[in-house]
């Protein structure tokens, strides 16, 4: 059997609010026909209250009465009455109760209100005609049931109205996504529901997504493998050539950059494969101080050719983090060459402050507020690097590198910046923000 096609959301919503409007026009319908009824009944009650008074004071004056009074009109409505001795039947067979009081009784399609009472001539019997009330009451009913009906048929139209305007941006967008997505199938389930039409959509376009994504990430999975080992042989060739040519020869000089170039590129892939991974089983505990020895034995020989001295105040096994061991390379490398590249000469100072922050502190000639000002902004995501908007040679990709794989790892890296004086210098704050708590003892 094949399963009902779902509505539309606008059809859905056109009823939901129809209904609603039919909920709330019913409530006022009965509750206004209810308040006349009761006002129809009080109104007779007091009409016939009224003449049992009057008869009451006529009989109290003395007048003689005969038993059957002549009939008169009040309100609406023929009033007669009838006195008779008590032990007397009632007139009229059963209009009349057995007992003294009022009560209301339809006969022969007429509505009547009578009125059974004591006197001194014997009892008194009253009935009041109230049909032309009830008449009325009815008349009101269906005053209020076609004015229900039409209110109801314009609320249905400007539900509908209303619904098709609230829906429309749903087709739209979901117009555009399968659009966008080619010729990925539709869901027959989800054809005329916009809500479940959009879902689809979505869900098409994040496979899409996905597909891309996980081919990048193979992609460049792959091309990092393919391209590390040639790097390793040609660093190998180079470090086997500078011991031949030694370092102090024209040829060193030219092997030792060579060197540094490798390792930059050999940087570069690795920053890479952090960016497309963040995967919990590369975690492990980490000494800060090796960590950073390690990051600077790369980078010593482009530091010592532009001046650049490195003072670090981490005691080997006094500082150690569960960490990723590869994210931690990069993001120091990153800030050892932003440091070589934009402080130098200049003296950089490693440590850790009372929180258990990594900083690292140089006495450089710092960033004006403008480029600092640029600097947060792009890390912010505000600022595009290839419109221009960093001032000559300002901070690029690698500080984009460092930011980006903390993001990844829950980190937060700040910088600071102070031009001139004796406080001048930039200051970078690597927060571990869980890691710090957690030491090998």
């Amino acid at each position: 059997m094949t399963p009902s096609r779902p509505s539309s959301l606008a059809r859905r919503v056109t009823w939901a609010v129809t209904g609603t409007a039919a909920v709330f026009l019913l409530v006022i319908g009965l509750l206004a026909y209810t308040t006349f009824l009761r006002m129809e009944d009080a109104l007779v009650d007091e009409v016939l209250s009224a003449q049992v008074a009057a008869l009451r004071d006529e009989f109290k004056s003395g007048v003689a009465v005969p038993s059957a009074l002549l009939p008169r009109w009040s309100e609406g409505g023929r009033i007669q009455a009838w006195v008779q001795p008590a032990d007397w039947p009632a007139p009229l067979d059963d209009m009349f109760a057995s007992k003294s009081g009022g009560r209301e009784i339809v006969h022969a399609g007429r509505t009547w209100h009578t009125w059974v009472e004591a006197i001194p001539q014997g009892r008194l019997y009253v009935r009041y005609e109230a049909t032309s009330h009830e008449d009325r009451v009815q008349f009101f009913g269906w005053i209020l049931a076609g004015g229900g009906a039409l209110a109801l048929a314009c609320a249905w139209l400007l539900a509908r109205r209303l619904a098709r305007r609230v829906v429309a941006p749903i087709r739209i967008v979901s117009d555009r996504l399968s659009a966008w997505g080619g010729d990925a199938a539709v869901d027959e389930h989800a054809q005329g529901d916009e809500a479940l039409q959009l879902i689809e959509a979505f869900n098409r376009i994040q496979d899409r997504v996905d597909r891309s994504v996980a081919f990048e990430r193979q992609f460049a999975a792959n091309l990092g493998h393919e391209l590390r080992t040639p790097l390793a042989v040609l660093r190998s060739d180079c470090e086997m050539a500078l011991l031949d040519a030694g370092p102090e020869t024209p040829l060193g000089a030219r092997l030792a950059r060579m060197m540094v170039q490798v390792d930059a590129a050999a940087g570069s892939l690795a920053g890479a494969a952090a960016l497309n991974s963040a995967d919990p089983a590369r975690m492990g505990w980490v000494d800060l101080a090796l960590a950073l020895e390690q990051a600077w034995f790369a980078l010593e020989f482009m530091a010592r050719a532009r001046g650049l001295v490195l003072d670090s105040s981490l005691p080997r096994g006094a500082a150690v983090r569960w960490l990723d061991p590869d994210a931690l390379l990069i993001v120091l490398r990153n800030l050892l060459r932003n440091a070589i590249e934009h402080a130098a000469p200049a003296t950089l100072q490693v440590g850790l402050d009372d929180e258990g922050v990594l900083v690292l502190r140089d006495d450089g000639p710092g960033m004006t507020p403008e480029r600092l000002t640029w600097v947060r902004e792009w890390r912010a995501g505000r600022t595009d690097l290839s419109a221009g908007a960093a001032p000559d040679t300002g901070h690029g990709l690698g500080l984009g590198i460092a930011w980006r794989v903390c993001e990844l790892r829950g980190w937060r890296l700040s910088v600071d910046s102070v031009q001139g004086g004796p406080d001048g210098g930039t200051t970078f704050r690597l927060d571990f923000c869980s890691a710090n708590s957690q030491r090998n003892s």
